[in-house]
């Protein structure tokens, strides 16, 4: 006997149609402009480089930091961003920016994500953000002249230094506050990072002692890239176990 069922092919809202058309047109677009710029103005100076310079030792060095890291975040983001991913990805910025400002535009308008009313909230709230972007650089490039100065102050330097490990730790803990989504509430859902903060521990402190810190280093994308199924396997038995649950918000409200 055969089967014939048949799935039903999966319909998109038109507003996510038109988004992920679009966005599809406007990822193509950046990639050719993106890859065919450098190669116009190399050539109008006459200084294209031969292959053997291009691609070498030290470029596939940091191809196998940046291939693995570009997969892990496609893979990592885009569910929470949706159809906003295309304009995350083309302006960058994603996790420091663009993520955050979808997450929270989320969380404040109650909207679950990759919904249609999600798609349109972190379209708005990355497009905002892009733009945001765009005015305080420009602003920053025309008034480089007279704000240069401050940067090279020793206090100002100082501080610089510790801009970064600020800046993705309070970024960290927000993505770990955030456990709302939509018309659901995540309980206890830090619980499924700590197997994977174990395992990088483990693997740093054996590199470390093995004298292997500079390769780790190296292969830090790769790390990445292999501890996204290890954080989902470990999240999921949880959740079977019941140690971490998903309830509703009206539920947990009560």
């Amino acid at each position: 006997m055969s089967n014939n069922k048949t799935s039903t092919p999966v319909a998109l809202d038109p507003f996510q149609a038109w988004a992920h058309r679009w966005g599809r047109v406007g990822t193509l677009i950046a990639l050719v402009y993106m890859i065919s710029l450098p190669f116009i103005v190399l050539n109008y100076f006459h200084c294209v480089p031969s292959l053997g310079a291009v691609f070498n030792v030290a470029t596939f060095g940091i191809l196998s930091i940046y291939v693995p890291v570009g997969i892990s975040e496609a893979l990592s983001y885009t569910p929470l961003m949706g159809a906003s991913s295309y304009l995350g990805f083309i302006t960058g910025n994603i996790m420091n920016l663009k993520l955050p400002c979808a997450v929270n535009a989320l969380k404040i308008t109650g909207k679950e994500a990759n919904t249609a009313e999600g798609d349109v909230v972190t379209s708005i709230a990355v497009a905002a953000s892009s733009i945001m972007t765009v005015a305080i650089l420009t602003v920053a490039a025309l008034l480089i002249s007279f704000i240069s100065p401050i940067f090279e102050k020793p206090a100002v330097q100082t501080m610089s230094s510790y801009l970064l490990p600020a800046l993705f730790g309070s970024m960290t803990l927000g993505l770990f506050a955030s456990s709302s989504a939509g018309s659901k509430v995540v309980v206890g859902g830090i619980k499924g990072v700590i197997p994977v903060l174990i395992l990088v521990s483990l693997v740093c402190i054996a590199a470390r002692v093995a004298g292997l810190g500079g390769i780790i280093l190296g292969m830090v994308g790769f790390l990445i890239l292999a501890m996204l199924p290890v954080g989902i396997i470990t999240s999921r038995i949880l959740w079977k176990k019941g140690i971490i649950k998903v309830v509703d918000k009206a539920e947990l409200n009560k």
